[in-house]
């Protein structure tokens, strides 16, 4: 009887363990895994799934629709469409794709009182929320803590870096592209966009890291922040001229939903390599955090 019993549990344990392939394919994945966790992929990807990535996009997404949408409405009705079109082109966006993105936040009459106090409402709400957003992922990322008042003044001090850095877009559209080509045009932008978020970095972290330290975070965002760019305009430009044809303008915002959640991606990826390239070079790896960031007073 013994035996029989045996017999029967060798069967079990026969058919709970994979067939021999099987079993050997997942050695590899177990190896390979094992090989990549101390490396800087490793540390990103490890960081990136502690981050519930696509959940932080689709958050953040929201709140950037929030805040931007009424933005661009301000920026219509205070300085007028032209503005706002260029803003919009120098996100990516091909002419006919900005035409159609435009039409959203223009309007030939002028907008009621009312209206532009609530999108004032609305910008300012939604661009704390992302400033919010993103400076919490950094300490997260970089294992620091920004809380107080200190925290309120260095994502306001962002949102009014965000506004220069908008500008400083609009006129390269306007001034560089016509007169030296779209190489010079696209090289200044990427300048741009690597001392923007190399200065975001310092910025919403207090500075409590150095440049020095920072510059690769800041360099992975900038080149991330251009291939999203470059993305926008070769397919999510078509997408959105085909949506607008199709759907109207829910299928324009649905294609910007897409968009912003492009742009978490990069921003969370971004300072992920940049803080794992960083501790390497410092010579240690980055500690699991023991404290949640971005709760106490942080509002």
């Amino acid at each position: 009887m013994n035996a029989t019993a045996n017999r029967t549990s060798q069967l079990r344990q026969d058919r709970s363990r994979p067939p021999g392939g099987l079993r050997q394919v997942c050695q590899v994945l177990r190896t390979m895994q094992n090989r990549l966790e101390p490396t800087a992929v490793g540390q990103v990807w490890r960081q990136l799934s502690e981050f519930e990535i696509t959940n932080n996009s689709l958050q953040f997404a929201a709140a950037f629709t929030v805040g931007f949408i009424p933005f661009l409405m301000l920026l219509s009705v205070a300085l007028g469409p032209g503005l706002t079109r260029a803003v919009v082109t120098q996100s990516g966006f091909s002419s006919q794709a900005s035409d159609d993105l435009a039409m959203l936040f223009t309007h030939a009459r002028t907008a009621p009182a009312t209206l532009t106090v609530l999108a004032l409402a609305l910008a300012v709400l939604g661009g704390s929320a992302v400033a919010h957003m993103i400076q919490t992922w950094y300490a997260k990322t970089f294992r620091l803590q920004v809380r107080g008042w200190k925290a309120i003044a260095r994502r306001a001090q962002w949102l009014a870096g965000v506004f220069g850095f908008l500008a400083l877009q609009a006129v390269i559209g306007r001034r560089i592209q016509p007169h030296s080509g779209d190489v010079a045009a696209a090289g200044a932008q990427f300048v741009l966009s690597l001392a923007f978020w190399w200065w975001s970095l310092h910025a919403l972290l207090s500075g409590q890291i150095p440049w020095r330290r920072l510059f690769p975070a800041g360099l992975a965002t900038a080149a991330c922040y251009t291939g999203l760019g470059a993305f926008i305009s070769y397919v999510m430009s078509s997408s959105i001229v085909a949506n607008e044809a199709t759907y109207g303008p829910i299928g324009i915002v649905i294609t910007l939903l897409s968009a912003e959640t492009g742009l978490a991606v990069v921003v969370q990826l971004g300072a992920a390599i940049g803080a794992a390239i960083g501790g390497r070079k410092d010579g240690h790896r980055p500690a699991r955090s023991r404290t949640p960031v971005g709760q106490g007073r942080t509002s």
